[in-house]
């Protein structure tokens, strides 16, 4: 994401202000209004089908792992009604049980990962034009998955029963 460099109500170049909690934030002196640098929102889902756990690969995706159905979180929807909306996009599967597992940071993209666990009891997968592939996986600490990764954390935590 391209840094913010204008205001987006006038127009007018934006400056560095100090706040009182010792931030520096980017500000209009004309609108008299701060801009705080905020992440993006946005899901990560493993879905899981009693031992089985579903890796997706994206289209255009370069390297050799797999990861994890994941999207942004829409104006005036909740972290849950975005998880169960990415997975049934994404794949065709319905959801029946969603179980928040943590949230992270991914700094790179500038995004707030929610990170879930869904349960579903269907098999065949839809997959979308998003996806290149989506295969079911038996779930174990050797999948194909970037080591450290969200995805990787998310997989983990499920192992460890938490």
């Amino acid at each position: 994401m391209k840094p913010l460099k204008y205001c987006q109500f006038c127009g007018k170049k934006l400056s560095l202000k100090t706040l009182l909690d010792g931030s520096v934030e980017k500000y209009c002196s004309e609108c008299d209004y701060v801009f705080f640098d905020e992440p993006s929102p946005a899901v990560i889902v493993a879905v899981v089908n009693n031992n089985k756990i579903l890796l997706t690969r994206s289209v255009g995706w370069q390297h050799p792992y797999w990861g994890l159905v994941a999207g942004h979180i829409q104006r005036g929807e909740t972290a849950e009604e975005a998880a169960a909306r990415e997975v049934n996009e994404e794949t065709g599967l319905p959801t029946y049980r969603l179980t928040i597992l943590g949230t992270y940071t991914v700094k790179e993209r500038d995004l707030l990962m929610i990170g879930f666990k869904a349960e579903t009891n269907a098999n065949k997968v839809r997959r979308s034009r998003e996806l290149e592939s989506a295969e079911w996986f038996t779930l174990n600490k050797h999948l194909p998955l970037r080591p450290n990764s969200v995805a990787h954390k998310i997989v983990v935590k499920i192992l460890s029963g938490r």
